[in-house]
Order: C-alpha cells, then sequence, then structure tokens
C-alpha cells in the first residue's frame, strides 16, 4: 500500500490524498466541520458537509461523532468509580497522551459492563504476564468495551462515548445511505490502527477501507475533521 499527497491547494483543509489499496487506486478527503455537538443531527450535519460527494463515494464517520449526535453517550456522573475501578485505573499505563482506563470512570463503566469476575480474571492475569514483558492483557480479556469506551477528558469531560453495538451501527448507516444516497461506514481510527464498526450495502467493504483508511485520514479529536469521503479513482 503506498500513499502520495496531491499538490497543496489555497484550500489546505479540502486536500485529497491518494491510496492504493489491493491494487486499485483511491482518493480521501477529510471533511472539516464547525465544532459537532449534542445539539447537531447526524444526517443533517453529513449533508452540510457533503456538497463535493458523487455517485460511488463512500463516507466514513467516526464513531465517536456519530455516538455523540445520535444522543448515545454516557453522563459521567452517572458512573461514580467503585473501589475496585479507582484501584485497577491507578494501575493504567496508558501508551499515548490518551489517559484510557486510567480514568477512574471509564474503568467502572467497563466493570459495569463486563462484569466482576472477567474484570478481576483479567487483572490478575495482566499481573502475572506483565513481568515477563507481555502488554495488553487486560484488555484482551476484557473484550471491546475495555479497549474502545472514549470520553471522560477534555473536551468531552463530562461524557462517555460506549462502542456501538455493531447492529445499531448497521442500522444507523443504512439509514444514513437512504438520507444521503451514497455509502456510509462508522469507524473507530487513531494513530495506531482501529476498526471499521460498520458499513451500509453500497459501502466499500470493510477490509477495503481498513485499508484505505489504514493511516487515519480524520486525524484526532481537535483536527475538526470527523468525516472523510472516499473515491474510487
Amino acid at each position: 500500500m503506498t500513499f502520495a499527497a496531491q499538490p497543496a491547494t489555497d484550500k489546505p483543509k479540502q486536500l485529497w490524498t491518494k491510496v492504493t489499496a489491493f491494487g486499485v487506486e483511491y482518493q480521501r478527503l477529510p471533511l472539516h466541520t464547525r465544532w459537532l455537538d449534542e445539539t447537531d443531527d447526524l444526517a443533517l450535519a453529513l449533508k452540510e458537509h457533503l456538497r463535493l460527494a458523487q455517485p460511488g463515494d463512500t463516507v466514513a464517520v467516526s464513531e465517536k461523532v456519530a455516538i455523540l449526535l445520535t444522543g448515545q453517550t454516557v453522563d459521567i456522573k452517572t458512573v461514580q468509580p467503585g473501589r475496585l475501578a479507582r484501584f485497577l485505573a491507578a494501575h493504567v499505563h496508558p501508551r499515548t497522551d490518551s489517559k484510557g482506563l486510567a480514568v477512574a470512570e471509564k474503568m467502572e463503566y467497563v466493570v459495569r459492563t463486563v462484569g466482576y469476575p472477567r474484570i478481576l480474571a483479567a487483572a490478575v492475569s495482566t499481573a502475572v504476564t506483565r513481568p515477563f514483558g507481555m502488554h495488553g492483557t487486560f484488555y484482551r480479556m476484557a473484550g471491546s468495551v475495555a479497549r474502545d469506551v472514549d470520553g471522560g477528558r477534555p473536551p468531552y469531560e463530562h461524557v462517555l462515548f460506549p462502542p456501538l453495538n455493531t447492529k445499531v451501527a448497521e442500522r444507523m448507516c443504512a439509514d444514513l445511505e437512504r438520507a444521503l444516497d451514497i455509502g456510509v461506514s462508522i469507524v473507530d481510527l487513531n494513530d495506531y490502527g482501529g476498526s471499521i464498526r460498520a458499513v451500509s450495502p453500497r459501502s466499500l467493504s470493510a477490509k477495503t477501507l481498513e485499508a484505505v483508511l489504514g493511516d487515519n485520514p480524520l486525524g484526532q479529536r481537535l483536527t475538526s475533521t470527523p468525516f472523510v469521503l472516499v473515491r474510487p479513482a
């Protein structure tokens, strides 16, 4: 897979880049938006920023923004951390500037969702394997909720973002496809990888999108580019 940015234009926020995946060339355009919040409607926000879309395109939507704009966040005040969550959070060592489960409220949400037996088993396994240089044991055993729950820090310190259920995400993509008349996918990406949560019937496949979006053209939360347009070249 190769990447080649097109020459800079007068509008750097409207910069197409090219990527070759599985022998096919694709163009990507991160869509810069105003700062979206809970009062926005997801379909309307997409329509507002998809003026360049054409038939055959797929728009990839940040899962966090999809959760925020469809009212599926969790008020952090309702997740008061217990003793176990505070203890486990204090022993989390984030590998990036993201605090991850070092935020006690996020750990408490995982404990409540996954259950005490599984969390305790994950914690014990981590304590046993970490001295041997094995990392990620807790997340592998605790499951996707532990890996994917987000929020709890600025600018979203007041809410948590639980990952979307796959069926819910698929229905959301299908509804958005009917509203926008192009393929839609919901993606959870960062600079260390990520996943394609769901795709609509007319979207590029999840496998293709994983390759095309592998370098995370959406950027991070402060770039205000929650959507990216993907077009077969």
